[in-house]
């Protein structure tokens, strides 16, 4: 029973901090949350994407390093 106990909280902080890593990714410009809790993933976040404004800045980048 204590070893259900422990795995049950190591895994609710493991979720927890995967959700302030993804509210933190969300909140970069060009990244965009797929779920979360919060106005677009502000507090939590869970699954994000690159939109159309990370696929620019990405082609961009690439674009600039080929230049070097």
């Amino acid at each position: 029973m204590k070893a259900m106990v422990i795995i049950g909280c190591v895994l609710l902080v493991v979720i927890l901090v995967w959700g302030l890593i993804g509210s933190s990714q969300s909140a970069k410009i060009g990244t965009t949350c797929d779920f979360g809790i919060g106005e677009d993933g502000s507090v939590l976040c869970w699954t994000w994407h690159k939109n159309i404004i990370g696929d620019i800045q990405e082609t961009f980048d690439n674009f600039l390093d080929e230049g070097k």
